[in-house]
């Protein structure tokens, strides 16, 4: 008896179990494609720069969910999540104008945001964040100039949060710091980082007082002052302890090894340091790097793989159709979901060919969406410089070579910058370098210019970190967006 109904309990365990795993499954499967418009539309910043068509889509998914939850009619919640999706696309649509207009907004926006100036000035915050609501809305319902105005409002509201921000924040509490350190006789021990944090805080209040319309070199010094504050402190503190323990210099340096050894063996490399640390950290380097390209290509190859899967399912439930009406023709809609899938397969074969040009030091190929992205990391401009360098003509002489195989394909040619430098002046120069590309490939390769734009977004889209060199080297940048054409399959 007691076995049955130990089993009977078992069999019930399971049961839910089940159920519990099948209503997982159904929740992935009726969500999965519109949390990943929503996803995409948060990283195009479509919350911020179209706020009412986000909302919508917003209200849209969370009704499904509150369905979802309530065991609510399937098919009304399958209506909302498609409502849903397609809110989103707009919404994200809706950026690649705002993004443009709103740039210098934006790039104010960042560098209120690294000041951290809704921690420290929250109200000052609030003022910046309701005006760039305001704009983004006016230029969603047409009125193109009060949205400039808002943002130009905005921009300014940004930069004062950020500029009290930086003095709340990061100097004031690198002057506590050192004053900390002095009462703790740090200077003692770390003599050098003591010096290099003083002048770094007095650096950064003269071009606050300088250049109040440019504070990331301000906010940027009074960032490495804390921290040399810190690591003086910290090495003080070291000091004592080797001190206390008589370490030899061999003790010292097998110790120091000890973190890229470990580092290494996460990434399955055995580092030496026979010949020193060179060797193990740019062998670390190129690990990492390696599997960023990894990772690059597998996300296009998902990406490829998803809109082959969107347009298969059509063609299957069309020819369902068929079978269902013995019908001998496929639909219109079928044909059209066959000429894309055909469509998708010449494209992914020309990516793949595209990724072949290149070496990992010219250029990063990767998928957006139906977009190829050709990052152009081998261009490099100088700081504040639009002009093309002599070492890069054969390069875009590979970038012409790529681009003709989308030859009816339109082609946007994207500028970049640090975040070094005035926001205008960064906007300014970001275009400058976009069409300096477009005019070297106009007078020495054989494009068809109809099909190119140019755009610059100045320091509003960054990849890298924009307080250190190598960061602010990669976002002087050229992105290549390649746009194929898909309007012969409808």
């Amino acid at each position: 008896m007691k076995t049955h109904v130990r089993l009977i309990g078992t069999l019930l365990v399971l049961m839910m179990a089940l159920g519990s795993l099948h209503s997982q499954g159904l929740q992935a499967s009726l969500f999965d494609e519109v949390n990943k418009s929503m996803l995409t539309a948060k990283n195009a910043q479509a919350d911020i720069l179209s706020p009412r068509a986000f909302g919508d889509a917003m209200d849209e998914y969370n009704d499904a969910r509150k369905e979802y939850d309530k065991n609510g009619d399937l098919s009304d919640i399958r209506e909302k999540i498609a409502n849903a999706n397609v809110k989103f696309w707009k919404a994200t649509e809706n950026t690649k104008v705002s993004a443009v207009m709103f740039a210098s907004a934006l790039s104010a926006r960042i560098d209120a945001i690294s000041a951290e100036a809704d921690k420290f000035v929250n109200e000052m915050w609030k003022d910046a964040e309701e005006e760039m609501k305001e704009a983004a809305e006016r230029l969603e319902k047409g009125d193109a100039r009060r949205a400039e105005e808002k943002a130009m409002e905005a921009t300014s509201l940004y930069r004062k949060a950020e500029l009290e921000s930086i003095k709340a924040n990061y100097l004031n509490n690198a002057k506590k710091l050192l004053e900390k350190a002095d009462d703790d006789k740090v200077y003692k021990k770390a003599p050098k980082t003591i010096e290099e944090a003083k002048s770094l805080v007095a650096k950064a209040e003269k071009e606050l007082l300088e250049n109040r319309y440019d504070t990331d070199g301000a906010r940027d010094l009074a960032k490495e002052a804390e921290y040399k504050a810190l690591l003086a402190m910290n090495i003080a503190k070291e000091e004592e302890i080797l001190d206390d323990k008589d370490f030899e210099t061999e003790d010292y340096l097998l110790m120091s090894y000890d973190p890229l050894t470990r580092i290494g063996e996460s990434l399955n490399l055995k580092v030496k340091f026979d010949k020193g640390l060179e060797n193990p950290v740019s062998e670390i380097i190129n690990r990492i790097n390696d599997d960023k390209r990894l990772m690059t290509n597998l996300e296009s190859a998902l990406i490829s793989q998803r809109l082959k899967n969107e347009n298969l399912e059509v063609l299957l439930s069309e020819q369902q159709k068929i079978l269902d009406k013995m019908q001998g023709a496929l639909t219109d809609e079928a044909l059209i979901a066959q000429k894309r899938i055909d469509r998708l397969e010449d494209i992914n074969a020309k990516f793949e060919q595209v990724q072949q040009i290149f070496n990992k030091e010219e250029a990063q190929v990767f998928r957006q969406k139906d977009d190829v992205i050709i990052r152009m990391i081998g261009v490099n401009f100088d700081v504040g410089k639009s002009q093309i360098k002599q070492e890069d003509y054969a390069l875009l002489t590979k970038l012409q070579k790529a681009m003709n195989q989308f030859n009816d394909a339109s082609i946007v040619i994207e500028g970049h910058t640090d975040s070094q430098g005035g926001d205008d002046l960064n906007l300014k120069l970001s275009q400058e370098r976009a069409d300096a590309v477009l005019s070297y490939l106009s007078a020495n390769t054989t494009i068809d210019r109809g099909r190119f734009s140019t755009v610059g977004f100045g320091e509003s889209k960054p990849v890298a970190n924009n307080e250190t060199v190598a960061g602010r080297k990669v976002n002087r940048r050229i992105d290549i967006v390649i746009k194929p054409n898909f309007q012969e399959t409808y």
